[in-house]
């Protein structure tokens, strides 16, 4: 195992990344619309997928366009590698490597473009991994990152935070939140802009509302949300219990209301 409690999760529920379940959801979702949003442009001749989880839009990327553009995942969780490189195994212009953003795999300004997909928000250090992204760029080189920002999920935030507050001790709230990232706009604005060129620089925010049903969400909240709060186990059933009524109090006659709060970076 590794030292980072998110890789850590993320290769242990490896095999459940592509279910039905994790597709249907908000975040599943939200997935497609982004990465069908990507475009490879012909001047590209090497393509980055920081956090490329289990490889599946590289293979699509890579059935889809020349074989001469070099795609390069880059995965910290290794069960993820795995399904990827399994994956993506038939086609000689794809590698997986290990990585992170704080520690990209890839030599100096050697990527003409790089993706990231609800990624970068695990980032450990912000500073060292924009500082990263900028020496893997070529100085021409275009980027497209999308991740959450400080506002994502409020009305899960405000139904369950009495509820934690019942159950967790202020340093493991503190504990649990300070696993991801979540950045105002100005904040990622400032961030970026320290390093990156401002007038080929453009930050974005939007805010996405994702309807379902209570099992729904509490599929990928348990896989995910529920994996980072450390709790003593006789006080884990109870707890789920009241996090489920906190959010079944949020049901609309469209379901289950998630806000996501979504930042884009984008270079060019």
């Amino acid at each position: 195992m590794s030292s980072n409690p998110v890789v850590d999760t993320y290769s242990r529920l490896a095999t459940e990344y592509d279910s039905s379940e994790n597709q249907a959801s908000c975040w599943g979702r939200l997935s497609r619309r982004l990465l069908s949003s990507l475009t490879i442009k012909d001047s590209y001749r090497s393509v980055i997928d920081v956090g490329c989880g289990t490889g599946k839009e590289l293979a699509r990327l890579a059935a889809a366009n020349r074989p001469s553009v070099q795609f390069t995942g880059v995965e910290p969780a290794p069960m993820m590698r795995q399904l990827a490189a399994k994956r993506t195994a038939e086609y000689g212009n794809v590698r997986i490597l290990a990585g992170t953003f704080e520690e990209l795999p890839l030599e100096d300004q050697s990527a003409d473009y790089l993706y990231s997909i609800l990624a970068f928000h695990w980032a450990t250090d912000l500073e060292r991994s924009v500082s990263e992204l900028r020496r893997a760029l070529r100085p021409t080189g275009e980027m497209d990152l999308m991740f959450i920002g400080r506002e994502n999920g409020r009305e899960f935030i405000r139904a369950t935070t009495p509820v934690f507050f019942r159950y967790l001790s202020p340093a493991q709230m503190i504990k649990a939140a300070s696993l991801r990232k979540q950045l105002t706009i100005e904040q990622a604005t400032k961030l970026f802009h320290a390093k990156f060129p401002s007038e080929r620089l453009r930050v974005e925010e939007s805010f996405l509302t994702y309807f379902d049903t209570l099992e729904g969400h509490w599929s990928w909240w348990v896989r995910i949300e529920g994996q980072f709060v450390e709790m003593a186990a006789e006080k884990r059933e109870a707890c789920d219990a009241a996090v489920r009524t906190a959010i079944s109090t949020l049901a609309t006659e469209n379901g289950i209301p998630y806000t996501i709060h979504l930042l884009h970076v984008r270079l060019r």
